[in-house]
Parts: structure tokens; C-alpha cells; sequence
């Protein structure tokens, strides 16, 4: 049996394993990257890399089932607390933008290799997708909830979520600062952007 030091240098060594290979996909995509470009990556020989993984759509998974399960633990909690939509529509997402700011390549990967991903790596019921499918029909959820309260523009629920979306996407991975987001900003940004929504 495994003692805690050598479950905790296993989980370090997998953790080394899944960020060198972030960096690989990000240059070569899956298609393109090797097990040997990610073991070199990892400063790994490829016997330990298999010890770990088995192939590198393995290790593709497995980043995408740890990011989104984080994303869903991260922001559970403020779901589950009571109050207005806005509030905890914004609440939320600004839990994801703190977490896409300490690792922004990881949150590239996430919310793009899904949309490049072989169909195959796709089927059945992906532990990742679990969790991105609750996230959004959360944010929709909330949206739907908000715009039936005036909280939000009067206007269809899909096209507010990729109105803000767009805006996410903008505000973290096409700008260059990397300062904190404070909760009030984020709600600044999001007013301007789609107008002046709120009920006081």
C-alpha cells in the first residue's frame, strides 16, 4: 500500500505530466503533439510518462475532466447561496475570471479544445462535459430567472449569454493585464456592455 508521501509525489509527477502537456497542445494541438514532446516537456523518459498515461488523448481528457470539475466546485457553493440572479450570475463568473487569471493557458484550453476535439474523444458521456453542461445551463438559468425579474435587457437568454460570453472572452484572453478583477468591476464591465439592466 501506498504510503501519503508517495500518493502526493505521484499526484506532483501527474500534475508535472498534464502541465507540460497544456504547453504541447498549445504549440502542435492534439493532433500533431507526440508522448515523447510531452514527456521531453515534463523533463520525463517516456517510461514514466506511460506509467502515468497511456496516451496523450488520455492525458487530453484528463486535463479537461480536472479543469471543468474545478470550475463547477469553484463556483458551486455561490449557486447554492440564495439571492438575486444578477447577483449570483455575476458572482460566478467572476470566480471563473480569478481562476482564468493565475492559469490563463489552462482556461484557453479548456473552453477551446473542446470545439477542436476528435468526435471520437466525444462519445458517451465525458466526465468533463458533465460538468460544463451543468455550468451553462446554470448561467442560462440564471439569466432566464434575471431578464423574467428585470434584472436583465428583455431579450432571449441565449443571445445575453453569448453577448456576455463574448465579453468574458475579452476581458481575459485577448487583453494584456493581469491584475485582479475586483467583483465591482466585473459588474461595471458587464452594465456597459450590455446596458443599463439593473433594477435598483
Amino acid at each position: 500500500m501506498a504510503s501519503d508521501r508517495q500518493i502526493k509525489e505521484r499526484e506532483l509527477r501527474k500534475e508535472q505530466i498534464l502541465n507540460a502537456a497544456l504547453k504541447v497542445f498549445k504549440a502542435n494541438e492534439l493532433e500533431k503533439a507526440t508522448m515523447d514532446e510531452i514527456a521531453k516537456e515534463a523533463d520525463f523518459g517516456k517510461a514514466t510518462l506511460y506509467y502515468y498515461f497511456s496516451s496523450k488523448e488520455e492525458i487530453f481528457i484528463e486535463i479537461l475532466n480536472r479543469g471543468w470539475k474545478m470550475i463547477w466546485e469553484s463556483i458551486e457553493p455561490v449557486i447554492h447561496n440564495p439571492g438575486k440572479p444578477k447577483d449570483t450570475f455575476i458572482d460566478a463568473l467572476n470566480i471563473i475570471g480569478t481562476l482564468v487569471r493565475k492559469n490563463q493557458i489552462l482556461f484557453e484550453f479548456l473552453f477551446t479544445a473542446p470545439q477542436k476535439m476528435p468526435s471520437s474523444l466525444n462519445e458517451g458521456k465525458p466526465e468533463w462535459k458533465g460538468y460544463q453542461v451543468k455550468m451553462y445551463s446554470v448561467f442560462e438559468g440564471l439569466l432566464e430567472e434575471g431578464i423574467s425579474k428585470k434584472e436583465f435587457p428583455q431579450m432571449r437568454s441565449d443571445l445575453l449569454m453569448r453577448a456576455i460570453g463574448g465579453l468574458f472572452h475579452g476581458l481575459f484572453f485577448l487583453g494584456h493585464e493581469k491584475k485582479p478583477m475586483s467583483r465591482e468591476t466585473m459588474e461595471d464591465f458587464i452594465t456597459t456592455f450590455i446596458g443599463n439592466y439593473g433594477t435598483k
